[in-house]
């Protein structure tokens, strides 16, 4: 199994680029996008898209990946393509997880002062007591349990609960089963976990410039992200 994790920074689109990759997109989902109000939703939506299709073209597929890209109304999106993805976005990072083998989910998320005291309904005592009020060890278990979730489950948000990160800090269980959970290295404004069913026979870490978005190019930078 192969899994590539591509990382780029947050960035505002020009009027001409939004236009350019909304156009990349099926017209259900233009449609949707295009509907959003806020332009910081619009923009993130967009170069997690194009993320996902730069790191499609890595792997030999066809300019026009995107063309069955498809959002069902509760469930995770899907490509007509042997690969399973996974998009994650927060204030100044977004993140694309590709697996050409079984399911993945990837979940970043920017820190700031929430701590683990404050969510006693979605993360067990156990949880709440290693996290204790280290605002980055909560998001350490907030990241690890929803990409699990976005790895084996459509159900949403209400399934983070379930997920049980004390098994050890490499796995997490999650109906009866257990799934790998691996940080994803986005800077020490930001944490992120990758949740994977299976080892990767290949894991890779690709940071991935805004010129390369844009021009369609391979050219990724090193697994260095500040």
């Amino acid at each position: 199994m192969t899994v590539s994790v591509l990382i780029t920074s947050e960035f505002a689109l020009s009027a001409r680029l939004e236009a350019q990759w909304l156009q990349d997109l099926p017209l259900p989902r233009r449609t949707e996008i295009g509907d959003w109000p806020d332009t910081t939703a619009r923009h993130r939506s967009l170069i997690g898209s194009r993320l996902l299709a730069h790191g499609l073209r890595r792997l030999g597929f066809a300019d026009d990946v995107l063309a069955t890209l498809r959002y069902s109304p509760r469930g995770k999106p899907t490509l007509k393509l042997p690969v399973d993805f996974s998009l994650s976005h927060s204030a100044g990072r977004i993140v694309c997880a590709i697996s050409t083998q079984g399911a993945v989910g990837v979940d970043v998320e920017a820190v700031d002062k929430l701590r683990a005291e404050d969510f006693h309904l979605y993360l067990s005592a156990a949880e709440r007591a290693w996290a204790g009020r280290s605002s980055r060890r909560f998001y350490g278990v907030w990241t690890r349990k929803e990409a699990v979730v976005k790895a084996a489950s459509e159900q949403g948000l209400r399934e983070v609960a379930r997920v049980d990160t004390t098994p050890s800090e490499r796995f997490a269980a999650y109906e009866g089963r257990h799934w790998y959970t691996i940080a994803v290295p986005v800077g020490r404004q930001h944490v992120a976990h990758l949740a994977l069913a299976e080892l990767p026979r290949d894991l890779s870490f690709h940071r991935v410039a805004h010129s390369a978005l844009e021009r369609h190019t391979s050219t990724t930078g090193t697994v260095s992200v500040r």
